[in-house]
């Protein structure tokens, strides 16, 4: 089945662009970003990835980048941009160390189109370029991804109304501005992963309220029961602690029943939700291993 992902429009919403200093735009118009050296992320976006990458959701970056067609540069330039902005997402810089050793994002597209432009060959709004909807549409093409079951994050309304071209619903789109959705990609994170569908709910405590976050998976159907049997509860418990152990996460407290696992995890919100997502995509890996079913109900809703 094709996989459910994220898409997210590049600057502003991943990383900073509208105040970076005045050198970011030299030889360029303002807002086209093609040095490399300020590509910074905005805070909370690496944990906010993470936390999505970790649910299960493919991760696609869309961006417009007009500044090819008024000529500030070539697309290796935005490439290079791109790849630094992958390597700080991926923690593969110095000091930083990867999250479950995975590729995090799983691609770029970007639109070197616009109608004002100056080089020749990108002087048009291609249909790549948002608010149309090509490149969500390419990436389901090339990546086998579901529009129907994928949200949209940017903080333009040309990136909602590119979601909704292409068939992601206003209801999976979120507008990151003060007076919008959400205020920023942290927080757009934790509404996708509240609305997270398969037999599921997860609820985290206030951050500013503790160091640590108190996070808990549970079946969402009251006659759903997934940890009746104690070897499976036990198993569990196994798995929960290994994550701990490989991440480096500080697990305080592990509280496991037979509809539910309740967890006091020593970090932030998103990566507490992170650390609960692969619990269950692991825990489901090994039950199906075992039964051939997974451990909690995958059904999709909305």
């Amino acid at each position: 089945m094709a996989r459910a992902a994220v898409f997210l429009d590049r600057d502003d919403t991943i990383n900073r662009n509208a105040d970076l200093p005045s050198e970011a735009w030299d030889g360029v118009k303002k807002g086209d970003l093609l040095k490399p050296e300020f590509a910074i992320l905005v805070p909370g976006a690496r944990e906010a990835i993470v936390a999505l990458r970790s649910a299960g959701y493919a991760i696609v970056v869309i961006t417009n980048q007009g500044g090819l067609a008024r000529g500030g540069g070539t697309t290796r330039d935005v490439e290079a941009v791109n790849d630094e902005l992958r390597s700080l997402v991926n923690g593969t810089e110095p000091g930083v160390d990867p999250v479950f050793g995975e590729q995090l994002i799983d691609g770029f597209y970007f639109a070197p189109h616009h109608p004002g432009g100056v080089v020749t060959h990108y002087c048009d709004d291609h249909g790549w370029r948002k608010p149309n909807g090509g490149m969500i549409r390419a990436a389901c093409a090339e990546l086998d991804l579901d529009p129907e079951r994928s949200w949209m994050i940017g903080d333009k309304l040309r990136d909602i109304e590119a979601g909704m071209d292409a068939g992601i619903a206003r209801s999976r789109s979120i507008l990151i501005d003060p007076q919008g959705d959400a205020p920023d990609l942290a927080r757009a994170a934790e509404m996708v992963l509240g609305s997270i569908p398969g037999g599921k709910s997860v609820e985290v405590d206030d951050p500013k309220v503790s160091p640590a976050s108190r996070v808990t998976l549970r079946a969402v159907d009251p006659g759903f029961v997934p940890m009746r049997d104690s070897r499976t509860r036990e198993m569990v418990e196994v798995i929960a602690r290994g994550i701990s152990e490989r991440t480096g996460i500080v697990l305080h407290e592990l509280d496991v029943d037979e509809e539910r696992v309740e967890a006091l995890i020593g970090t932030h919100r998103l990566a507490a939700l992170a650390f609960m997502a692969e619990l269950r995509r692991d825990t489901n890996r090994w039950h199906e291993r075992q039964y051939g079913t997974p451990l909690w109900d995958l059904t999709e809703r909305t």
